[in-house]
C-alpha cells in the first residue's frame, strides 16, 4: 500500500476534501490487481461509474466508492466468494482484505449479489473501511465486453506492479445501463456521470436500443417523457451526495448538468414501433421483438 504521505499528495493534487476518499480510490486499484492476478475477473466485466473513471474518463470523473461487475457467463457465486477469501489469505502488498460472514447479501431475487471486503494497512488499522463489490446476473450482456488499460494516475509510478488491463462492458452498454439507473433511482452520481457524455458523439440508435431492452429485460416499461421530465426537474437528485467524490474547485451546476442531459439524451424519444412495443411490455410478452431487436444490434 502507499505511505499516507503519498495518498495525501494525491488528494491535495486532486483537491479532495478527505483524504480517504482519495485513500479507497488506491485501495480499488490494488484490489483490482488482486482478483486480475488470481483469475476472479476472467469470469466478470467491470461496470458502472468506478469503471467509468478508471478505465475511460479518469480525472474527469468523480472518485469511485464501490466497484459492479457483470457476469460474463453463468456463475455460482458461491464459488467467487470461495476465491476471493482465498486470494484475500495473505497481505496483498501491505493491505489486508477479508469477508465478514455477515457480509454477503442478495438483491432483487437474486438478480444482484455481492459482498462488502473490508480493508486494513499500516496507516489504516481499524479494519472498518469496507469496499461495497456488486455483481450483477440479471441478463446476459448485450454487447461484447472489451479489455482496457486503466487510465493512468499520478500514483501510478508508485505502485509495486503494472496496473492490469481489466475487462469491462463497452461503452455503449454502461451508458444504457445509467440511463436506466436515472430512470429507476434519484442518485446524482447518475445524472452527473450521464452528464459527462451528454455533449459528446454518440450511437443514438444504438444506446436507445440497449436502454429498451435494459428496462425490458428488468421487467419495468420505459417511458422517454418521464425520464426527461426527472431529469428537467434536478431537485429530485440527492446532489449532496456528490459534493465529497468531487475536486473542490468543481462548480456541481445542477441546471447545466440536467440541460446538457436533456438535451444530448433527447435522442431516447425517438422509438421505433419495435422499441416502443417492448418500451410498454413490462411483463416480457414480446420476446420476438426482443429477439429481433437484440439480433440486429
Amino acid at each position: 500500500m502507499l505511505t499516507e504521505p503519498q495518498v495525501q499528495r494525491y488528494s491535495t493534487e486532486s483537491g479532495l476534501r478527505d483524504i480517504m476518499i482519495a485513500e479507497k480510490e488506491v485501495v480499488l486499484t490494488f484490489l483490482l490487481q488482486l482478483l486480475s492476478e488470481r483469475g476472479i475477473l476472467q469470469r466478470l466485466a467491470f461496470k458502472g461509474g468506478t469503471c467509468l473513471r478508471k478505465m475511460f474518463i479518469g480525472n474527469q470523473g468523480r472518485f469511485p466508492t464501490d466497484m459492479d461487475f457483470a457476469g460474463i457467463e453463468e456463475h455460482d457465486h458461491e464459488e467467487i466468494i470461495l476465491d476471493m477469501m482465498q486470494a484475500f489469505e495473505q497481505p496483498f502488498h501491505g493491505l489486508r482484505f477479508a469477508i465478514p460472514d455477515d457480509s454477503y447479501y442478495e438483491t432483487q431475487g437474486g438478480l444482484y449479489w455481492g459482498v462488502n471486503p473490508t480493508y486494513s494497512h499500516e496507516w489504516n488499522t481499524s479494519g472498518a473501511s469496507e469496499i461495497k463489490l456488486q455483481i450483477s446476473r440479471r441478463e446476459t450482456l448485450t454487447l461484447l465486453p472489451e479489455r482496457r488499460p486503466q487510465i493512468v494516475q499520478s500514483y501510478f509510478k508508485l505502485l509495486p506492479f503494472a496496473p492490469a488491463d481489466i475487462t469491462c462492458l463497452a461503452l455503449p452498454e454502461i451508458l444504457a445501463e445509467k440511463i436506466r439507473a436515472c430512470y429507476q433511482r434519484n442518485k446524482a452520481r447518475d445524472i452527473y456521470d450521464l452528464g459527462m457524455f451528454a455533449t459528446r458523439p454518440l450511437d443514438h440508435v444504438l444506446i436507445r436500443r440497449l436502454v429498451v431492452l435494459k428496462l425490458w429485460q428488468a421487467q419495468d416499461t420505459f417511458d422517454p417523457a418521464r425520464l426527461m421530465q426527472k431529469l428537467q426537474d434536478e431537485r429530485g437528485f440527492d446532489w449532496d451526495d456528490l459534493c465529497q467524490l468531487l475536486n473542490r474547485a468543481v462548480v456541481i451546476d445542477r441546471v447545466r448538468i440536467t440541460a446538457d442531459c436533456v438535451r444530448g439524451f433527447g435522442f431516447l424519444a425517438d422509438l421505433t414501433d419495435d422499441e416502443r412495443a417492448l418500451a410498454r411490455d413490462q411483463y416480457q410478452r414480446e420476446r420476438a421483438i426482443a429477439e429481433k431487436l437484440r439480433a440486429a444490434l
